[in-house]
């Protein structure tokens, strides 16, 4: 994503991580109790993924995961008015790219075009590369990798 947010840096689109919660608390990254504890976690997660894009903090009660779907790894892109043009339960880097395309190019030619928006929704594929989701389990904590596989 934050490759996405380069090539667009140039346009009127700004890209940015909010961190909720973490997603499978473990050992090592447990459930958040303070700020400063989710302030720590969203630092190691930086340095550990290089994210460029600034990280937001929801709050510890979850505001902003409450108020858009407290779903996993959300994606939303959202007009200069407040209008969603984009809202996806899982962020794939292509697929949003694709969505910002149309976006920009619809807004650019909607006055001179008549362009007129609409609501759609449609369901995207992804391959979870399971190694990987193993491996971030595995960087929380053993407990983790248990509450997500269950005991072996």
């Amino acid at each position: 994503m934050d490759d996405l947010a380069d090539r667009y840096a140039d346009q009127a689109v700004r890209s940015v991580f909010v961190y909720t919660r973490e997603a499978h608390p473990g050992e090592h990254y447990r459930h958040h109790t303070s700020m400063d504890d989710k302030r720590h976690h969203a630092r190691a997660f930086q340095e550990q993924f290089a994210v460029r894009r600034p990280i937001l903090l929801d709050d510890l009660q979850g505001a902003a995961h409450h108020g858009y779907g407290r779903l996993p790894n959300m994606t939303w892109i959202v007009g200069r008015g407040g209008v969603i043009q984009y809202k996806s339960a899982w962020t794939r880097a292509d697929d949003v790219e694709d969505a910002l395309k149309v976006t920009l190019d619809a807004f650019a030619r909607r006055a001179k075009d008549g362009l007129m928006p609409f609501y759609s929704e449609r369901v995207s594929w992804r391959i979870r590369d399971d190694n990987d989701f193993r491996a971030g389990l595995e960087r929380a904590g053993p407990q983790a990798v248990t509450d997500f596989y269950g005991k072996k």
